[in-house]
């Protein structure tokens, strides 16, 4: 073990953590104390306690209270796991203010956070891994993730970027991420391994941002079990490095876009039990994954699914998806909007007309023209009627 790590992990320890430490404790690079038995509250004053942390491991404990804010001053922290605990409050919305240099944060299988996850998150540009799931997280799924550049650039974080080497260290910290329905563990930083998003098992509902399409480098994204309506965006056919998509146990509406049929790199897909309707666009990729992708969604139809379509149904949504047809969909927005159109045309020609004497003379003249005119048509033709038919 490393003078500058400490690894106490799977041992049968009690009680607190204490609310000061050794100095020689304090210059700890690497700290993990996970799968044991520590209760109480994280220390207040955390982050003068450890200011030097680059990986911080306290999952699977019995740990509760906020999060302390001064987790928010440790500016090297890389890795934060506090999964698996009974952490409860609002996420710290400083976690992003000096927390620049995260790449993994877990704080999954928690159950007691109430409030949004905050738009802050999004500051994290060097994050990789991201798991809130398990927990009791309501409101929207934030639409500036695209802002987080290690999701839609290319260019991946060098580990000799990270203020640490983590193959001096032995055992060498791991971090671990569910996808595919499978636990994976990593030694080290994960972001030179695996990018993904896991917000399931939550209280999230609204539609599903359109700009999650740009993340480009995601590998991983599970919103699973959540409250989600709308459509499935077609911006999602520019994830082409995605091998997991998990969006089953949700209010989903409309048709599967075809171009999900596109993304090579699905190794699993998950849109079961959702309001799904229309043809599956069982076609290119998609003829790799069975009836349980797709099942609990009464009006899919068309392979793999039994269910025969009635008509031919084309699995490509009619529409495109963007910010103004997701505006006109509101339908109090779409009759606000027609209400107004109305007005505008009648009261800009009428009000043209009251105010404009010369013009409003014209109008009538007109109007006195087509009038006679097509009274001399109906004559003419009530004429024409009376000599064929009443001879």
């Amino acid at each position: 073990m490393s003078n500058d790590s400490l690894s106490l992990t799977g041992n049968l320890f009690e009680g607190s953590i204490p609310q000061s430490t050794h100095n020689t404790i304090s210059f700890l690079i690497v700290l993990d104390i996970s799968e044991n038995n520590l209760s109480g509250s994280l220390p207040t004053n955390i982050g003068t306690l450890f200011p030097h942390w680059n990986y911080f491991n306290l999952s699977k404990n019995i740990l509760q209270g906020r999060i302390p804010s001064s987790m928010c001053e440790i500016e090297r922290l890389s890795i934060l796991d506090l999964s698996s605990n009974n952490f409860s409050g609002e996420m710290p919305h400083q976690l992003t203010k000096n927390c620049t240099q995260l790449v993994y944060l877990n704080i999954s299988r928690n159950n007691l956070f109430r409030g949004n996850i905050p738009i802050q998150l999004c500051q994290l540009s060097n994050l990789h891994i991201f798991d809130l799931s398990n927990n009791s997280f309501p409101g929207n799924i934030p639409s500036c993730l695209n802002n987080i550049s290690s999701w839609t650039k290319t260019d991946q974080i060098q580990i000799s970027d990270v203020e640490f080497n983590f193959t001096s260290f032995h055992p060498r910290p791991s971090t671990s991420f569910t996808t595919k329905g499978i636990t994976y563990f990593y030694e080290g930083l994960p972001f030179s391994l695996m990018t993904g998003i896991d917000l399931s098992m939550n209280q999230l509902e609204g539609d599903i941002p359109f700009q999650i399409g740009d993340l480009g480098e995601l590998r991983s994204l599970n919103f699973s079990n959540n409250l989600l309506t709308g459509y499935l965006p077609q911006s999602f056919k520019n994830l082409k490095s995605l091998e997991s998509l998990d969006l089953s146990h949700n209010k989903l509406v409309g048709r599967i876009p075809y171009e999900l049929s596109q993304l090579d790199a699905l190794g699993a897909f998950f849109v079961a039990y959702n309001n799904l309707s229309g043809k599956i666009p069982f076609e290119n990729h998609l003829i790799t994954f069975g009836n349980d992708s797709y099942e609990g969604n009464p009006d899919l139809c068309g392979p793999p699914l039994e269910r025969i379509c009635s008509l031919e149904i084309p699995s490509q949504p009619p529409r495109d998806e963007g910010k103004s047809s997701r505006v006109l969909d509101n339908p109090v927005i779409f009759y606000s909007f027609v209400a107004m159109s109305y007005a505008l045309g009648f009261w800009g020609v009428i009000g043209f007309l009251i105010l404009n004497q010369n013009w409003r003379h014209k109008y009538f003249r007109a109007m006195d023209a087509y009038i006679d005119w097509l009274t001399e048509k109906l004559s003419e033709f009530c004429s024409y009627l009376k000599k064929c038919c009443f001879k």
